[in-house]
């Protein structure tokens, strides 16, 4: 968790959380799961109040995996 708040959590609210926090605001999430041939398909609530952090945080650490 704390890897994930340097590389992906930087100028967001969650940059100087707490691990606990973090794991509640953006882990602790109920969430469908679809799985196709191709793809794995996340259905978050429409209510979930960190989706601008979480949306920042995937593209960051998708950034970070291309890169290598």
């Amino acid at each position: 968790l704390t890897a994930l708040q340097r590389l992906a959590l930087g100028q967001t609210s969650l940059e100087t959380a707490t691990c606990g926090t973090i794991r509640a605001r953006l882990l602790k999430i109920a969430t469908r799961v679809t799985l196709s041939v191709r793809r794995i398909v996340l259905s978050m609530p429409d209510m979930f109040p960190c989706q601008h952090e979480f949306a920042l945080a995937h593209a960051r650490l998708r950034r970070l995996r291309q890169a290598i």
